[in-house]
């Protein structure tokens, strides 16, 4: 049972009157009306919620909203920080409004992240974007007073600049760095200062479009684990030097294409499995993969790469004899290999390299558990390759064949029919054939 109110003489209460009329009630007083001071808070009898709207629900509202912001402000710096890492940086500074303390929180993110989108979200869109680099890096570099463990700067519109030397040294300053991105547009590549070398702490980096010139006295990063190179200039004595002086790599990325691999690449692949003796994912390009299979090749490697899962080979054409050759390679000599994926590029030229099961006796792929061939068109060379895979790995899983639009389906049904009635080496083997989306 509602509580009467005092304040409010029932006897001079006309029942009809309406909800919003009822500050207006007489109450006995000589002026005929409520007074201010005696009314009560807004109180009123609402259809709507069906019971009193006051300013005191307004107020507990408030009161819930204020204390979950409490909650999120109670928490550990280590904590928001680690949740303003999964904004990007644009959304993250945009919080710096709320209060002082989230001003510090913004400006000391551990890891920063510039990319193609926040240089496209940039309301100055006449400026250039060296310019762009300067209003958006470069400030926020300057007031950050705690340790960065990520940088990364992707912007496929932006050309080599002083101002990428200036950011690299201000990072060089940082002896937390661990992760380093550096990917421009494929204009001129940058040049790597000496500065970029003192960064010791790094264990992950990703060049794309660069020149890779180390000083002398450089021996490599020490606590390296992941090497991602896309089209970055450097001579092959160079790259194996480098890449020997990184003890730790466990995943190496190598897309070179002849532009940018400096000088004669003349090579094999003993020397490169030599200098990645923990590898655990490769992928390597047409190009790099040609040049290290010109030296002598044979059949497996002095020194097996027992720790190599994942194989991803991008570009390589079966049709060309020295490829299909390489790719064989590759596989043979992994015993410990799980994992496959190939980008084979469209061919019409059919290579006289046999690969017949039977020529093949003395291999098995024990560990291999998937295999994905991408833009596989209809020629021999890859049929007999998909074969000799499936005969050789009993611990098969999954195949997956994305087919090269060219291919009719006509053909594609045949391609089919022919892998699925091929005896395997493991029953459990499941083929997928698939197309390229539009």
């Amino acid at each position: 049972m509602q509580k009467r109110n005092p304040h409010i003489n029932t006897k001079h209460i006309n029942t009809n009157t309406k909800p919003w009329e009822a500050a207006s009630v007489s109450t006995g007083n000589k002026e005929g009306a409520l007074k201010t001071s005696d009314r009560p808070v807004k109180q009123c009898r609402t259809a709507t919620h069906g019971g009193w709207c006051t300013n005191t629900w307004k107020r507990k509202h408030m009161e819930v909203e204020g204390s979950s912001l409490d909650m999120i402000n109670n928490l550990p710096p280590n904590i928001i920080q680690a949740m303003l890492t999964f904004l990007p940086v644009r959304d993250a500074f945009k919080t710096s409004i709320l209060s002082q303390d989230w001003r510090y929180h913004c400006v000391n993110m551990p890891k920063l992240k510039f990319d193609d989108e926040l240089f496209q979200k940039f309301p100055y869109n006449h400026l250039s974007n060296r310019c762009k680099l300067l209003h958006i890096v470069c400030p926020i570099l300057l007031l950050h007073h705690r340790p960065i463990l990520e940088f990364s700067l992707s912007a496929s519109q932006l050309s080599s600049c002083c101002e990428i030397d200036q950011i690299i040294l201000h990072l060089s300053r940082n002896p937390t760095l661990k992760s380093f991105t550096l990917c421009i547009g494929s204009g001129k590549d940058h040049k790597l200062l000496s500065s970029f070398f003192m960064l010791q702490q790094l264990t992950h980096l990703n060049l794309q479009n660069c020149t890779f010139q180390p000083p002398s006295k450089f021996y490599g990063f020490g606590m390296l684990t992941s090497l991602y190179f896309h089209n970055v200039g450097v001579t092959v004595k160079v790259l194996l030097r480098f890449i020997f002086n990184c003890p730790l790599l466990k995943s190496f990325t190598l897309i070179e294409d002849e532009k940018h691999a400096i000088g004669s690449w003349n090579s094999d692949f003993v020397e490169l499995f030599e200098c990645l003796p923990l590898i655990e994912h490769l992928h390597m390009s047409s190009y790099p993969v040609k040049c290290f299979a010109t030296g002598a090749m044979q059949q497996k490697l002095p020194s097996a790469p027992v720790h190599l899962r994942v194989l991803v080979l991008s570009g390589l054409r079966f049709g060309k004899e020295v490829e299909l050759r390489s790719a064989l390679f590759f596989i043979t000599s992994s015993p410990n290999i799980q994992k496959v994926i190939m980008e084979v590029c469209y061919s019409t030229e059919v290579s006289s390299i046999s690969l017949e099961a039977e020529d093949y006796s003395y291999i098995s792929f024990d560990h291999l558990r998937e295999l994905e061939i991408r833009n596989m068109s209809n020629i021999r060379p890859e049929m007999d390759f998909v074969k000799l895979i499936l005969g050789k790995s009993p611990m098969l899983k999954n195949v997956g064949i994305i087919i090269d639009s060219r291919v009719s389906i006509n053909e594609e049904v045949k391609m089919l029919r022919e892998l699925l009635l091929y005896q395997r080496a493991s029953t459990n083997a499941k083929i997928v054939f698939g197309r390229p989306r539009p």
